[in-house]
């Protein structure tokens, strides 16, 4: 059977996974993986030809026994393409232990996220009232470093309306306004079947394949003009990028995001009326295009080398790694996995 690419308008495709909780100290941690249309599959159409036999649709599961079984210098080939797939993680696992950290030193006991838990458990109006709250705020935490929040913070110090762009950077009074604050609304994600930290984990590396483009083409060397489609970061948020069937809620709400940030770019209504943004396409049957299945199985490779090796060993093999909402290079993973160490994060 011959797979369609998918939609025609979309830049990129994305699928998302999540690493075994119990292998990640048991909280919530969101993979997706990118596939850029330009991006070339030539590890995507090696994996599948191991996989002839496989009778329905090909998830990453199934591939991943392929992968393991691959003969070690096949599989050193495979990455000279794969390495090129975008990566997207939010561990939620630094803003869980600064706010575990703040709990702790409230009550003066270690133990005091497990006390909370299990007096919740056991119904305690309290309890469960404190456990609310916990969660709030690591959720709150993770979305300040939000894709969305980071490029429209970094956009408003590149663009340098009459000069004075380093002289706002460096905070010199008199220099026009303070960046605008860009607070993304903890009421967005409330739901009555799943954890707001799960569901903001989630949306933040969901997003970061909208956002990175724009991020991407952000300069710093004095480029602004005053139409926006001569904005390059302006035209990489009107991009249409695909995503796997699942939670269309927070696709909408990516949607929602764009717009919000082209504000704080200070483009009047006019314009983002006039040239809206190409749709984002939530709703992609993988079994109808072959790079969303690209991107289930990169999402799935990326998951187990996450699993085994942390953020380190994803830089190691991936180029293109996003973590907790910012582009990270395999220096700053080690120097990032070293601290979480000597933090007591994990052994």
């Amino acid at each position: 059977m011959i797979i369609p690419s998918g939609p025609a308008t979309a830049a990129s495709f994305t699928d998302d996974t999540s690493a075994d909780t119990r292998n990640t100290k048991k909280r919530h941690v969101s993979i997706h993986a990118k596939v850029r249309r330009e991006t070339p599959l030539e590890w995507y159409y090696n994996l599948l030809s191991l996989c002839k036999q496989e009778k329905g649709e090909l998830k990453s599961n199934k591939v991943l026994i392929a992968y393991r079984n691959m003969p070690p210098e096949r599989r050193v080939k495979l990455w000279d393409t794969l390495k090129a797939v975008q990566v997207n993680i939010t561990d939620a696992l630094p803003y869980q232990e600064e706010t575990n950290k703040q709990l702790k030193q409230a009550l003066k006991r270690e133990d005091a996220v497990d006390y909370i838990r299990h007096r919740a458990s056991a119904n305690d109006p309290a309890a469960k009232k404190m456990l609310e709250l916990l969660n709030n705020s690591t959720a709150e935490r993770i979305l300040l470093d939000a894709p969305s929040r980071m490029l429209a913070f970094h956009s408003y110090y590149a663009r340098n309306r009459g000069g004075y762009g380093l002289a706002r950077a460096i905070h010199i009074d008199g220099f026009g306004p303070p960046p605008p604050d860009h607070r993304i609304p903890l009421s967005r994600f409330k739901s009555s079947h799943q954890s707001i930290v799960r569901t903001v984990t989630e949306w933040t590396s969901k997003s970061a394949s909208v956002f990175s483009d724009a991020m991407d083409s952000i300069s710093y060397a004095g480029v602004y003009e005053s139409h926006p489609l001569l904005d390059p970061v302006f035209r990489a948020l009107r991009k249409s990028h695909a995503f796997d069937r699942g939670n269309k809620k927070l696709v909408d709400l990516t949607d929602d995001e764009r717009t919000e940030v082209a504000r704080s770019m200070r483009y009047h209504e006019f314009w983002l009326k006039e040239y809206p943004f190409s749709p984002l396409q939530e709703d992609v049957d993988s079994r109808k295009s072959f790079y969303i299945q690209a991107s289930d199985i990169a999402g799935g490779i990326a998951k187990q080398l996450y699993e085994n090796g942390g953020i380190f060993t994803v830089t190691q093999n991936f180029e293109y790694v996003i973590f907790n909402g910012r582009r990270i290079s395999q220096n700053e993973a080690y120097e990032t996995t070293k601290k979480w160490q000597e933090l007591g994060y994990y052994n």
